[in-house]
């Protein structure tokens, strides 16, 4: 062994170390769905990254596709949190939104690989039905949440006759993901916050003459 170099932990990991080997794990796991998609992502990849053997993978994540699920729900549950607490503290449907695009700019920021993961859900879902199955019970948190913020636009008397809650919702729903999807494609986080503030200003009526 190359002096200097850590080696592989073989074997059940010890308790003390295992949360932290398996954040690791959906780190380098979101990282990799990302960039190559679930086809192109492999099990020693991630392995080698983080610095264990391929077996011991399966400690932690019986098979990939739970890997990608859990990374999935990991990734629902942070943008969908940052987005509701945002929304919660703001009043009427246009505020809510601004914040909800805020929030989602600065976690995108942070963290490209959140927005990139997302992106490729859509495709990676298409081709792999074991993907679609396995994440498709997460994806209630996303409908109730944009649901939720249209049933409440609606009731307000905000929203134009006509529009129902669906469509509104559906709304909401292209609007974040696109706007993660040029988070994801642009890579330019201040040109990705200005399309968020001029969305903004477009849902309040000042950006046009």
């Amino acid at each position: 062994m190359v002096s200097g170099d850590e080696p592989k932990r073989l074997g059940r990991p010890l308790a003390s170390s295992a949360v932290e080997t398996r954040e690791r794990l959906m780190e380098e796991a979101r990282k990799s769905f990302a960039t190559l998609g679930y086809e192109g992502t492999t099990n020693r990849a991630i392995a080698d990254a983080v610095g264990i053997t391929t077996g011991a993978i399966y400690h932690y994540f019986p098979s990939k596709v739970e890997m990608y699920s859990a990374v999935y729900a990991e990734v629902q549950d942070v943008l969908f949190s940052a987005m509701e607490k945002a929304a919660a503290k703001e009043k009427g449907f246009v505020n809510k939104l601004a914040a909800c695009m805020r929030a989602l700019v600065t976690i995108t920021e942070s963290n490209a690989s959140l927005a990139g993961f997302v992106v490729g859900v859509t495709s990676d879902a298409q081709r792999h039905p074991e993907v679609l199955k396995a994440v498709q019970p997460h994806r209630n948190r996303a409908a109730a949440f944009y649901k939720a913020l249209a049933r409440e636009a609606i009731a307000s008397g905000e929203v134009v006759g006509g529009v129902s809650e669906d469509v509104l919702a559906d709304l909401v729903l292209v609007l974040v993901t696109g706007l993660a999807r040029h988070a994801a494609i642009m890579e330019d986080n201040a040109r990705t916050r200005a399309v968020a503030e001029t969305i903004e200003r477009f849902a309040l009526g000042t950006l046009l003459k």
